[in-house]
C-alpha cells in the first residue's frame, strides 16, 4: 500500500517514475542516520522473515546494552545499526530476554508510521516546481554525480526532482547497498517487527519531520556541499571502507572503537562530518535523554533502542543520563 502511494507522489510531481529499484532505494534513502549516523530509518518497511522473540544461543550477534536506573526505576539501552545482512539473526539471547521482559519498545521513530510521510516528503525532500535542478550543481559535481548514479543503475533524470541532501542519503544507502548491507535487515525496523508481534507498546521518541528537517533546512548551498562531501567519501577507498569498519564495530560491540572513530570523523574538515556531530549527534542527544528519562520514570523496564553512535562519546547520550543521576551498567 506504501509503495502505491509513493508512485503516486512522484507521478504528480514529475510524470512518470521510471525504474522501480530506484523507488526501493528512494523508500530506503530517508533515514538519515544510516547514511551518517546511525539514525532509525524513516521508511523501513521490510520485516525480517521467521524472526521471533525467542532467545537463541549463539555467537555474538553485535550491539551493546546498556541498563539504567535511578530512583527504583530502570530501563534497557540498546545501539543499533540501521542496515545489515540476513547473518545478523537471530539476535543475542539477552538482547531477546529484555526486550520480552519489558512493558514496550522506544525507537527514535516508528519505522511503521507511514501516514505523515508524503507531505513530508513533499516539504522536505522534493523541488515541487518541475524543473530539473542538477544542472544547477558545479560541473565537475554533476559529473561525479552521473558516475555514481549509473554505478547504482540510474540516471539524472530520475533523480532531477530530488533536492540534494536527499540524493546524498540515497547514495549513501545505495553504497551500503553495493556491499550487501540492506535497510530490511536494520536492527531497528527488526525490533519494531518482534515487539509489534507480541502486542508490545511502541513509543516514538523524536518525530519523522525533526528528523526530515535537519536536513531539508539547510540553505542551497549547503545542502550542495553536503553532496559533495556525501560523493568525496563514496569516491575515497579509504573513508569509504569506514562505513564498512562502522558495521564491523557495531558487531564486535566496540564502543572504544566507535568513539575512536567517531572522534576521528569529528576532526575532519568538511561540512558533512561538522553537521553529523552537530545537528546529528550533539543536537539530538538531550532530546533522546529526556524521552528515555521520562519512559523510565512512567513504565515497567522500558527496552530502549537507538542508534549505537547516539551511545558513544563524551556529549552521547549516556553521558547526558549519568549528568543527571543514573547509573549506567554494561550489561551485553
Amino acid at each position: 500500500m506504501f509503495r502505491q502511494i509513493i508512485v503516486t507522489l512522484l507521478a504528480q510531481l514529475h510524470g512518470p517514475w521510471h525504474g522501480l529499484r530506484l523507488l526501493r532505494r528512494l523508500l530506503l534513502a530517508l533515514g538519515l542516520g544510516t547514511l551518517l549516523a546511525g539514525a532509525a530509518p524513516l521508511f523501513a518497511q521490510d520485516t525480517l522473515a521467521g524472526a521471533s522473540l525467542q532467545p537463541s544461543a549463539a555467537v555474538r550477534q553485535g550491539g551493546a546494552m546498556f541498563q539504567i536506573q535511578r530512583d527504583g526505576h530502570s530501563a534497557y539501552v540498546f545501539g543499533t545499526i540501521h542496515v545489515g545482512k540476513a547473518d545478523f539473526y537471530p539476535l543475542d539471547a539477552k538482547i531477546l530476554q529484555a526486550l520480552q521482559q519489558s512493558c514496550c519498545l522506544a525507537l527514535e521513530i516508528d519505522p511503521g508510521n507511514t501516514q505523515a510521510m508524503i507531505p513530508l516528503m513533499k516539504k522536505y525532500g522534493f523541488y515541487l516546481d518541475g524543473k530539473p535542478h542538477q544542472k544547477d550543481l558545479p560541473p565537475k559535481l554533476q559529473k561525479q554525480l552521473t558516475a555514481l548514479l549509473e554505478k547504482y543503475d540510474m540516471t539524472p533524470e530520475q533523480v532531477a526532482s530530488l533536492k540534494p541532501w536527499l540524493i546524498a542519503t540515497m547514495l549513501g544507502i545505495s553504497e551500503y547497498a553495493s556491499q550487501g548491507y540492506l535497510s530490511q535487515y536494520g536492527v531497528d525496523s527488526t525490533l519494531a517487527s518482534l515487539a509489534k508481534s507480541s502486542n508490545k507498546r511502541l513509543v516514538e521518541l523524536e518525530t519523522a519531520e525533526a528528523q526530515l528537517a535537519l536536513l531539508g533546512n539547510l540553505s542551497p548551498a549547503e545542502q550542495v556541499q553536503f553532496l559533495q562531501d556525501s560523493v568525496d567519501e563514496i569516491q575515497d577507498p579509504a573513508k569509504a571502507h569506514r562505513s564498512l569498519d562502522l558495521v564491523n564495530l557495531w558487531r564486535n560491540g566496540d564502543i572504544d572503537g566507535l568513539a575512536a572513530m567517531l572522534a576521528e570523523m569529528n576532526a575532519e574538515d568538511s561540512f558533512a562530518s561538522k553537521f553529523m556531530q552537530r545537528a546529528l549527534l550533539d543536537g539530538r542527544n538531550p532530546g533522546l535523554a529526556d524521552g528515555i528519562a521520562k519512559l523510565t520514570a512512567s513504565a515497567n523496564d522500558p527496552f530502549v533502542a537507538i542508534g549505537m553512535l547516539h551511545l558513544v562519546g563524551p556529549n552521547s547520550v549516556l553521558a547526558i543520563l549519568q549528568q543527571r543521576g543514573y547509573s549506567v551498567k554494561r550489561v551485553y
